[in-house]
């Protein structure tokens, strides 16, 4: 997929898809590949729910649908993510 491609798709769900909806549409990307078989499904998925995580202001289930796909979180400038003082 491509960065825009990677774009519209998450902009399209902007919180009309439930976490099940989301998790049904990519639930194969690892295992069969995205559109058919590509070799980079999994960079794909990667770069998909990181987007999606980021976009969607780093909501807890996007966290949680990336933990049960195995896909690791990115480092983010999250309050979340960083160390207090």
């Amino acid at each position: 997929m491509t960065d825009q491609e990677i774009k519209d798709t998450v902009e399209g769900w902007n919180w009309n898809l439930s976490i099940f909806e989301i998790y049904d549409e990519v639930k194969d990307m690892g295992r069969y590949g995205y559109g058919g078989g590509d070799t980079s499904e999994g960079s794909d998925l990667s770069r998909l729910l990181n987007h999606a995580y980021e976009y969607f202001n780093y909501d807890q289930m996007i966290k949680e649908l990336m933990s049960f796909l195995a896909v690791e979180v990115e480092l983010h400038e999250d309050k979340e993510l960083t160390p207090t003082s």
